[in-house]
Formats: C-alpha cells, structure tokens, sequence
C-alpha cells in the first residue's frame, strides 16, 4: 500500500494505489489538502514534491499549462494525480 507523508505536517497515510489525490479529503476530513476548481486550472491545490514525485499518474495537459503558468516546476495539482506508490509533499 503506497504511502503519501505530508512532511511539514510529520503526517502519513496509506492509500490504495491509484487513489486520486482529490478522493483523500471525502476519506479522512483531517488530510491537509485544499481545492478549487478541481479541473486543473486555478492551481489551488498545488502541492510541492518533495520525493517520489514519480509513483504519481502522468500530468494532463491542463496540469502542465497551469504549472507552467505559475511558474511551480517541483509541484503537482493533487486534483491532477493519483498515487502509484510512495509521495512525500511539503
């Protein structure tokens, strides 16, 4: 079961693997994440990659546009992805 550590908040959990990262919050209301348009576009839900940021689903094009638009190169949309295997984020 692949594990997603919130580094600044010395929190893990364990997920199925390929849970989307925007399901986490409806499972555990605690999980420190926030959304907004949910469809990759506003970038609320910009998540920085600390390591593993290759155990998560591929980037959509709306990811890149609106990565590349904020200027957040080490970051992921958690709206965008799912979990592969171990993640740790900030």
């Amino acid at each position: 079961m692949p594990t997603l550590t919130f580094h600044q908040y010395d929190r893990c959990i364990h997920l199925k693997e390929g849970t989307e990262l925007l399901r986490i919050p409806y499972m555990d209301h605690t999980v420190p994440l926030k959304f907004g348009c949910c469809k990759g576009h506003c970038g609320t839900c910009a998540i920085k990659i600390i390591a593993g940021g290759h155990n998560l689903s591929p980037k959509t094009k709306e990811e890149e546009a609106t990565l590349s638009r904020l200027h957040l190169d080490s970051h992921r949309l958690a709206c965008q992805c799912s979990l592969r295997g171990d993640v740790v984020i900030e």
